[in-house]
C-alpha cells in the first residue's frame, strides 16, 4: 500500500503516539528544475545523451556536466536520488565512445556499493551500442573478486569499481601490471564524500598523493568528479583530498514529492529524573503502525545488535509477515544483501532493520518510510537517511526517534537544527606524521623520490626532516639526490588505512583449541577496551574477554548473552608541550596546543544492563600509556570561581567536615563496632572509612550533613563501590559532559575520536578549574582545534541544551553521566555556561 493522506491523519491523531511529536515538519512537492541538453557544451556529450533517450536533465546535472565537459573538477552535494550518478556516468561513457582507450577509476568507501555501480555501467553501455561492438570493459576489482579473473581485469579493464583498501594494497604498489590502464586514465570518481573525514580521510588523501605521483609517471592528467551528501564544507574537503581546485554544485533541483519529517522523542517516566521510554519500545511501536498499515519501511538502527533485536522483536509480533522483515547489515553473505534488496525494489519486504550500511547509497529504489532509530551521528547522515524515503514522487514520511543521549535531546528541544543546512565539518589532516610517513615508505617504494619532489602540498623543503628520519631508519636509502626503498616487501601491505596507530591487539575466540580471529583493535584503545573481564561487543554481539596477553598482543574472548556491561576505570595525566593559540576573555582563558596525555586503567565497574546499577568494581593492573595530540582547555579564572562561590554555585572545593569531625567519625566506628556495616568485615590493616548516605556537598550545614542516621561505616571496597554508585555533580564535570557530548554537533567524528578531561585543581594550570578536550589519535587529525575556533557557538549550544531539559537536578540528556546515580549539577552547569557567554 502506498502512504497516503489517510495514512498520515492517523499517525498525527494516534492516541499513543501523538502527544510525543515534538515537531511535524512538511514539506511541500518541488516540481524540480529542468535544462535542456542543448545548453551543454560539445556535441559530443549531447549525441551521447540523445543515445540513451535522454534530452533533458535537472537543472544541477547540466550544470555539473557542463563543468565538466570544461575540464573542471566537480564536487557534487545534493540530495538523495537527486541524479548525482549520471553526472559521472554520462563523461565517462561519452568519453569511451569517443576513445575506446579511455579508462576510469572509481572508488567507493565500501564493497556494497561497487555491485550496484556495475550493472548500471553495464545497462547504459548496452543502450549506447546495441551491438556490442564497442563496449567497455566494466569490473569490480575488490577482496572477492575471483583470483583467476584478475588479469584479465588488469590487462583489459576500461572502467574499474573498487575501494581504497585495494588502491592501497593491490593497485599502486603493483602500478606496472596496471599501466594501460593508468595511461589512459581519464576520470577518477570519488563516491560518498562525506565518509573520508578523520583517521580514513587523512590516509585517503595521502593515497591519492601516491596515486597521482603514479599518474604523472603515466603521463596521464585525469578530471576528479567527486560526490557527496550534504556537510558544511564540501568544497574544502574536496580540495583538500584533491589537493586541486573544485566546482562545488549543491542546490538540488530535483523533483521531490510530498514529505513529513517527524521528530519523535519518547514519553517520559520518570520526570523527575528525566528517564524517558526506551529507545527499543519506541521503534517497535512506530514499526508497528506502518506494518499494520502495509506502508513500506526502513528502520534505521545504530548498531548491529540492535538490528538483530528490532528483527526478532517484529517477527515474533507479526509471525505472518515474518518472511518479510528482514534484517540488513554488515556480516550478511553477499546473496543475503542481494536478495534484501531485490525485495525492497519489488515490494515485497514490507520492512528492514539495517545499519547504515543502507545509509550508502545502495539502490534500492526508495520506500515510503523510514525510521531513524537514535541520532545517527551526524545530521548528514539523517539527511542521507531520511532520503531513503520517497519514490516516483509520491508522499513519504522520515520519522527520528530521539533517544536519552544529549545530542539527541538536543534536536528534540530544537528541531529546526534537521531542518537547516548542516554546521558540521568533515576534517582531515593529511599532514599528521604518523599517517604520512607509512604512505612516504609506500610511495617510494613505488616510484623513487627525487630530492627536488614535493608529495602533495608539502614542498621538498618539508619533506626533508621526514627523509632523513627514513633513511637514518634504514627503511629508506638516499642515493645521489633519489629516494629508495630498500626492504624486500611492500609497505603498503602492512599499512591500515583505517587506524593511525601503529601496534595492534589481535582479538581471537577459542573454540575448544580452534582460534578464530574476529577482529583487532589498536593498542592503547584495547587496553580500555578488551581488558581482561570486559565486555566487548563485536558485530553486534557480546563477548566476554577472558584474558589478554599484552606480550603476544592478543586477547582471547568468549561468545555469550551478558545481562551487564562493563566500563573501565582510568586515571589521567595532561601535561603541555606547546600552547600554539590563547583567547583571553572575561571569565575564562580558551587555550589550544599540543598535549601528553597519560593514562591508565586502574579497574572496572560491572554495570546492570538495564538499571545502570554498578554491580561491582575490580581493580587491574595495566601499563601507563602516554598519547601526544592536539587538544584545548578551558580555565576558569579567579574572577569566575568567586562569582560561582558566591552564588553558592561551586561544590567542586576538597570537603571540610567541620571542626568537631574526628570526635563524630570516632563515635559512629565506636556505634558500628568498628565493622563494615554492607559485608561485615573488621580489617586490620586498612582503615575503615565513614561514610555519608546523602552526600555532604548535598547539604547546606555541616550539622544536617553529619547528624548519626546519615553517617555508616564502610570498609574500603564497600566505600568505593558506594561512592561509585552515589557521586556529588559538579558545574565542572558537567560542562566537561555537555562539551564532549555536543562536539559532533560541530565537527564530524565518532565518539571515541575525542576525549575530555576535567580537574578543580589542574597542576599544569597553577591549581586551577580546567576542561580539556583532546584528539584520541596521535598528533591530532583537527577536531580539538575546530571546536576551540568555533567554541562560543558550541557554549550556546551546550547552554540551550541544559536549560530546557525537564529534569529537577540533572540526568542523562544533559549533565549526565546515567552511571552515576548522582545529585544536582544542573543548576551550577546553567550558572556556569552564563558566565561564560558573558565575553
Amino acid at each position: 500500500m502506498l502512504l497516503n493522506s489517510e495514512i498520515i491523519t492517523k499517525l498525527k491523531t494516534h492516541p499513543l503516539l501523538s502527544p510525543n511529536f515534538t515537531v511535524w515538519n512538511y514539506q511541500n512537492p518541488q516540481a524540480g528544475s529542468f535544462d535542456d541538453i542543448k545548453n551543454l557544451a560539445g556535441s559530443n556529450m549531447q549525441d551521447t545523451l540523445k543515445k540513451l533517450g535522454i534530452y533533458k536533465l535537472y537543472a544541477h546535472q547540466v550544470k555539473a556536466l557542463h563543468s565538466i565537459s570544461v575540464g573542471e573538477n566537480v564536487v557534487l552535494s545534493t540530495g538523495t536520488a537527486s541524479g548525482k550518478t549520471l553526472c559521472y556516468q554520462i563523461p565517462i561513457l561519452e568519453k569511451f565512445t569517443n576513445n575506446g582507450l579511455s579508462s576510469a577509476l572509481l572508488l567507493y568507501p565500501t564493497k556494497a556499493l561497487t555491485n550496484d555501480q556495475s550493472n548500471s555501467f553495464n545497462a547504459l553501455s548496452t543502450m549506447l551500442d546495441q551491438n556490442q561492438n564497442n563496449k567497455p570493459f566494466t569490473a569490480i576489482y575488490d577482496g572477492d573478486s575471483p583470483s583467476h579473473l584478475r588479469q584479465s581485469i588488469r590487462k583489459n579493464v576500461n572502467i574499474l569499481l573498487t575501494n581504497p583498501d585495494m588502491l592501497n594494497v593491490a593497485l599502486l604498489p603493483h602500478h606496472t601490471s596496471w599501466a594501460s590502464f593508468f595511461q589512459n586514465l581519464s576520470f577518477i570518481v570519488i563516491d560518498e564524500l562525506h565518509q573520508y573525514k578523520g583517521v580514513f580521510g587523512s590516509h585517503f588523501a595521502n593515497i591519492v598523493r601516491r596515486l597521482k605521483r603514479v599518474l604523472e609517471f603515466y603521463g596521464a592528467t585525469p578530471q576528479f568528479i567527486l560526490t557527496s551528501a550534504t556537510i558544511g564544507n564540501p568544497r574544502e574537503l574536496a580540495e583538500k583530498i584533491i589537493e586541486a581546485p573544485v566546482k562545488l554544485i549543491e542546490k538540488d533541483e530535483s523533483p521531490k514529492g510530498e514529505r513529513h519529517i517527524v521528530l519523535y522523542n519518547p514519553p517520559l517516566i520518570s520526570p523527575e529524573f528525566g528517564i524517558r521510554e526506551g529507545l527499543l519500545s519506541s521503534t517497535i511501536k512506530l514499526s508497528s503502525f506502518f506494518i499494520d498499515h502495509g506502508i513500506q519501511t526502513i528502520v534505521f538502527c545504530r548498531s548491529r545488535r540492535f538490528v538483530e533485536i528490532v528483527t526478532k522483536e517484529l517477527k515474533q509480533k507479526y509471525p505472518e509477515a515474518a518472511e518479510n522483515i528482514r534484517g540488513y547489515r554488515s556480516g550478511y553473505l553477499r546473496h543475503e544483501r542481494r536478495d534484501i534488496e531485490s525485495g525492497l525494489k519489488s515490494g515485497s519486504i514490507l520492512l528492514v532493520a539495517a545499519t547504515n550500511a543502507l545509509e550508502l547509497g545502495v539502490d534500492i529504489g526508495g520506500v515510503d518510510s523510514v525510521i531513524i532509530a537514535g541520532y545517527p551521528g551526524s545530521m548528514a547522515s539523517i539527511k542521507q537517511m531520511s532520503g531513503r524515503a520517497g519514490r516516483h514522487q509520491n508522499t513519504s514520511i522520515a520519522m527520528i526517534i530521539a533517544s536519552m543521549n544529549p545530542l539527541d535531546q538536543y534536536f528534540a528541544r530544537y528541531p529546526e537544527s534537521l531542518f537547516s543546512k548542516p554546521i558540521e565539518h568533515a576534517l582531515i589532516d593529511a599532514n599528521n606524521p604518523l599517517i604520512l610517513i607509512p604512505h612516504l615508505r609506500s610511495s617510494a617504494f613505488e616510484i623513487p623520490f627525487s630530492s627536488r619532489e614535493n608529495f602533495g602540498e608539502l614542498s621538498r623543503e618539508n619533506l626533508k626532516q621526514y627523509w632523513d628520519y627514513l633513511v637514518e631508519e634504514g627503511s629508506i636509502q638516499d642515493k645521489t639526490g633519489k629516494y629508495y626503498w630498500l626492504a624486500d616487501y611492500y609497505p603498503s601491505s602492512t599499512l591500515s588505512i583505517r587506524s593511525a596507530a601503529t601496534s595492534s591487539i589481535i582479538l581471537q575466540t577459542d573454540d575448544d583449541g580452534l582460534r578464530k580471529t574476529i577482529g583487532t583493535v589498536d593498542f592503547n584503545s584495547g587496553l580500555w577496551m578488551c581488558h581482561e573481564g570486559a565486555i566487548y561487543l563485536h558485530d553486534g554481539e557480546q563477548y566476554h574477554v577472558d584474558s589478554l596477553d599484552l606480550e603476544s598482543q592478543t586477547a582471547i574472548l568468549s561468545g555469550g548473552d551478558y545481562s551487564y556491561n562493563t566500563e573501565p576505570i582510568k586515571t589521567m595525566e595532561i601535561s603541555i608541550v606547546s600552547r600554539k593559540n590563547e583567547k583571553e576573555f572575561k571569565y575564562f582563558n580558551n587555550i589550544y596546543g599540543e598535549v601528553e596525555v597519560k593514562s591508565q586503567v586502574t579497574g572496572f565497574k560491572k554495570i546492570d544492563g538495564v538499571t545502570r546499577e554498578v554491580l561491582s568494581a575490580e581493580t587491574l593492573d595495566l601499563p601507563v600509556t602516554s598519547l601526544l595530540t592536539s587538544g584545548f582547555w578551558v580555565v576558569i579564572n579567579k574572577t569566575c570561581l568567586q562569582k560561582l562561590r558566591e552564588a553558592r554555585m561551586w561544590s567542586a572545593d576538597p570537603n571540610n567536615y567541620g571542626q568537631n569531625w574526628q570526635a563524630i567519625r570516632k563515635a559512629i566506628l565506636e556505634r558500628d563496632r568498628y565493622t563494615c556495616q554492607a559485608c561485615g568485615a573488621q580489617p586490620e590493616i586498612e582503615p575503615l572509612h565513614v561514610h555519608h548516605k546523602i552526600p555532604f556537598k548535598a547539604f547546606n550545614t555541616t550539622i544536617l550533613a553529619n547528624e548519626p542516621g546519615n553517617l555508616v561505616t564502610l570498609c574500603q571496597n564497600c566505600h568505593h563501590l558506594t561512592e561509585l554508585n552515589v557521586k556529588i555533580r559538579n558545574s565542572l564535570s558537567g560542562l566537561r559532559y555537555l562539551i564532549s557530548n555536543l562536539a559532533p554537533l560541530l565537527v564530524l567524528c565518532d565518539a571515541n575520536d575525542i576525549d575530555s578531561y576535567s580537574d578543580p585543581l589542574a597542576k599544569f594550570e597553577d591549581s586551577q578549574p580546567v576542561v580539556l578536550v583532546h584528539d584520541t589519535t596521535p598528533a591530532g587529525i583537527g577536531l580539538s582545534e575546530s571546536l576551540f575556533r568555533r567554541f562560543e557557538l558550541l557554549i550556546e549550544k551546550c547552554h540551550a541544551l541544559v536549560s530546557s531539559c525537564t529534569c529537577e537536578s540533572g540526568c542523562p540528556s544533559c549533565v549526565g553521566p546515567d552511571s552515576e546515580n548522582g545529585f544536582g549539577g544542573k543548576q551550577e552547569t546553567i550558572f556556569l555556561l552564563s558566565l561564560l557567554q558573558e565575553y
